[in-house]
């Protein structure tokens, strides 16, 4: 069994800050609390926040608590608290294959009568970092080093044949994957390396010490790795026959991205 180390329970990224204290943002604030906001009476004066927010008195319960329903995202759980002002944020190299997305539908269907909360990953990637929580004002300058890191690196390819089942560390969901060949490690640990190196900067946590790069296509809830490796044999042969003579798929790295909460960056190698 391998424990999956470069997934969350949850890869929802809405941990935007707040914004209600932007004068543009009082007609939608007023919307929210289903009456009109106080009228300015005094020249240069602000309405107070009991004014705003009503008789009720505010607490940090009312202001700040964000309710995680796993419900929304498919029975996924939250892996650390949403807070005001933290963004989940994480670099990772963005996957575009038609072909993996057939492989997708090749594993569904060998897989239907036998697992029946499979999902598709429609975000395909490769992770080159942990999702860690950055704090909205290091956002721009995090992403400059990044930038510097980064955009020296050469464009290369990279290729696919050998199937794995994963967990995240919880053990709260599995994945199957297909993990880069042996041959193109050192080039995608490279990149990590880098991002490690400003995440010890911003005294964020590193990578994983024994990374596993792959892209993860498919999960279902729960631990389910000593399961689908009974049936491993059959879902390798499904997967070599739709790939043909070379067992093999490629793809050609040209960006690294970073998402941080709602902000997308890209990075473009040369």
């Amino acid at each position: 069994m391998m424990a999956l180390v470069n997934y969350d329970s949850s890869c929802s990224s809405d941990e935007t800050i707040d914004e209600i204290d932007c004068p543009e943002n009082r007609t939608s604030l007023a919307n929210n609390l289903g009456e009109p906001l106080p009228k300015i009476t005094k020249k240069g004066s602000l309405p107070g926040a009991l004014s705003l927010l009503g008789t009720e008195r505010a607490t940090s319960t009312t202001i700040n608590e964000h309710h995680d329903n796993p419900a929304e995202h498919a029975g996924r759980i939250r892996s650390f608290k949403h807070e005001r002002g933290n963004w989940a944020t994480y670099v990772y190299i963005a996957v575009r294959s038609e072909q993996l997305e057939d492989l997708q539908e090749v594993c569904q269907q060998v897989l239907a009568n036998l697992v029946n909360d499979l999902h598709t990953i429609k975000d395909l990637h490769i992770s080159l970092s942990r999702t860690v929580v950055l704090q909205y004002h290091l956002i721009d300058s995090f992403v400059e080093s990044l930038k510097n890191a980064l955009e020296l690196r050469d464009r290369f390819s990279i290729s696919f044949r050998n199937l794995h089942i994963y967990t995240n560390e919880e053990r709260t969901r599995t994945f199957i994957a297909f993990k880069v060949d042996e041959m193109h490690f050192d080039k995608i640990h490279q990149l990590m390396s880098k991002v490690n190196g400003i995440m010890t900067d911003y005294k964020l946590q590193r990578f994983y010490e024994d990374p596993s790069f792959h892209i993860s296509f498919l999960w279902c809830l729960g631990d389910k790795v000593a399961f689908l490796n009974e049936h491993f044999t059959m879902l390798k042969s499904s997967i070599n026959i739709a790939l043909g003579e070379s067992e093999t798929f490629s793809l050609l790295i040209q960006e690294i991205n970073c998402k941080s909460g709602n902000k997308d960056f890209t990075f473009k190698l040369k």
